[in-house]
């Protein structure tokens, strides 16, 4: 078989192991060669792709596929988290290997065509604006979005939760190689964080990952952008003037069932609004810190759970006929994770666990 020289790297790093720590687990390889193999400057022997295939725990197929990684240039959300570089790598490992088996499962399954239109900042458009366009293209007019996931899936977003032990991370969004937009995100926030981490993904999707480079904006902007896009879309302008105005500490917990976002959030939005004077907002945010609900709110949201990764993996084994094994073969990895993959899709206490 031809080896692909950049799948020994991701498949170690996802592994969260180093060049020295996987060396000293395989007799007959030094960490000089390894290094060598992961450039392409060196052959890997059969013997020693056995070894490190079972070690790492991946099929001899992985190791075969075409390159796995990610253009790292689709990583705009690295300056808004402060995992270290080893915790970053393996994240970002895994990720890459959960778009290439979304990439592998698309190959024989049609699912709703990506159909969100790109907008940009303009001079004469915002980014709350932009948010205000899409609502009225999904055509869900200005109430709370009840099914956020379920309207991003249907037009052809992929979302996928999965649990990952680091609070620093709260999602991402990937274009696959196969160009399949995939919202990434930590099943270990609460809902109304989901919520709006998937709001602001979704003001990066629309404004700045289909954007050209003579357009580029600086990320810090980016990621204003997309907080204020998230804002509008989550909680609109015109009807939270109304919602909101005269608001009270006690009504927080009955507005934020409505709306589905945080408590916090309510106040910032009622503040940048201008229905809550900059005072009171302190008093009211004080009052949440002293309630100790500034980490922690009392009431829980709902969110609607991911379909469309499930229902793929159902369809090859349902309408195509495919047994784990081959399905294993196939994605390029092993049955033990194949079937902690599909329990965490269909199982709400067994999520996928990256513990990083």
């Amino acid at each position: 078989m031809t080896v692909n020289y950049h799948n020994i790297v991701v498949a170690r790093e996802s592994r969260g192991l180093t060049q020295s720590e996987l060396t000293k687990a395989i007799k007959g390889l030094s960490q000089g060669n390894l290094s060598r193999m992961e450039k392409g400057l060196l052959p890997i022997s059969e013997e020693i792709l056995n070894a490190i295939s079972k070690k790492l725990d991946y099929p001899l197929s992985f190791f075969s596929k075409a390159t796995i990684r990610i253009p790292l240039g689709t990583f705009h959300y690295r300056k808004r988290i402060t995992m270290g570089q080893k915790k970053l790598s393996i994240l970002e490992a895994r990720l890459d290997i959960l778009s290439n088996i979304i990439d592998e499962l698309l190959e024989s399954i049609t699912i709703n065509e990506f159909d969100i239109p790109h907008l940009e900042v303009t001079e004469k458009r915002n980014a709350a604006e932009i948010a205000y366009k899409l609502r009225e293209y999904f055509n869900v007019g200005s109430a709370p979005i009840e099914n956020i996931v379920k309207l991003l899936e249907k037009h052809g977003v992929i979302v996928v939760f999965f649990k990952i032990d680091n609070e620093k991370f709260d999602g991402v969004t990937r274009i696959t190689q196969k160009s399949q937009p995939v919202i990434f995100l930590n099943s270990q926030m609460p809902n109304d964080r989901k919520r709006f981490t998937i709001a602001h993904e979704l003001g990066h999707l629309v404004m700045h990952l289909r954007t050209s480079l003579e357009n580029e904006v600086e990320d810090d902007v980016k990621e204003m952008q997309a907080n204020q896009f998230a804002a509008e879309f989550n909680l609109p302008a015109i009807e939270g003037r109304k919602t909101l105005c005269n608001l009270k500490y006690q009504d927080l917990g009955v507005l934020k069932m409505y709306w589905k976002i945080s408590k916090a959030a309510i106040l910032y939005r009622a503040k940048e609004l201008g229905v809550l004077g900059d005072s009171q907002y302190r008093y009211y945010m004080m009052q949440l810190s002293r309630s100790g609900q500034r980490k922690n709110e009392i009431e829980s949201v709902s969110i609607d759970r991911p379909v469309i990764l499930k229902r793929m993996f159902e369809l090859h084994w349902t309408e195509l006929g495919y047994s784990k094994e081959e399905l294993s073969d196939l994605l390029g990895i092993s049955i033990n994770d194949l079937n902690l993959l599909y329990n965490s899709l269909t199982n709400e206490s067994t999520k996928l666990k990256i513990i990083i």
